[in-house]
């Protein structure tokens, strides 16, 4: 009888830690989480639906490019680090496609260094805010790809991002 007890005992002692520790797990696991999201989530943004015009919308594109792609990034992203490869390499192999980095929660200073470091070139590089409240971006990684329209730049698809083969599929998939 007293074994049943001692092991009663011990059991509901192991459980309670165990407890514990997967406690401690569940919320480290949303720590990360917030961080793999850092464009401010919790920001109130417009509804903006796919196919939605958006005028005053500020992207330097030549008056030749028809279609933009803007991958809204940010310095402290491990998933972002991992996109620029794929995300310039497709690029490079489509002509009458403009494509931006945009850094819409970060400094000026943060985003320079951090291009530096990863190559991205001056010229395919915003850092303007504005640019994610308007074509409501949340999260990072996001790609939101634009076309051009008489009347401003319609919203062809807001996706976001998690790996480099999703990246890699949408850039290469023709959505006008």
């Amino acid at each position: 009888m007293a074994w049943l007890v001692l092991s009663s005992v011990l059991l509901a002692i192991f459980v309670l830690a165990l407890s514990l520790v997967t406690f401690s797990l569940a919320r480290q696991i949303g720590v990360l989480h917030e961080r793999t999201q850092p464009v401010a989530s919790e920001l109130p943004t417009i509804a903006v639906e796919e196919g939605t015009i958006l005028e005053k919308l500020d992207v330097r594109a030549h008056q030749s490019v028809e279609t933009v792609s803007l991958l809204f990034v940010t310095t402290s992203c491990p998933i972002c680090r991992m996109l620029h490869a794929t995300f310039s390499e497709t690029n490079q192999n489509s002509g009458a496609l403009a494509a931006y980095w945009v850094f819409a929660r970060d400094t000026l200073e943060a985003v320079t260094a951090y291009a530096v470091e990863h190559g991205i070139p001056t010229a395919s590089r915003l850092v303007k805010p504005s640019l994610a409240d308007q074509c409501a971006v949340t999260s990072a990684p996001t790609l939101v790809r634009l076309q051009r329209n008489g009347q401003g730049w319609r919203l062809l698809f807001r996706r976001t991002i998690v790996s480099s083969q999703q990246l890699q599929t949408l850039l290469g998939t023709d959505y006008g």
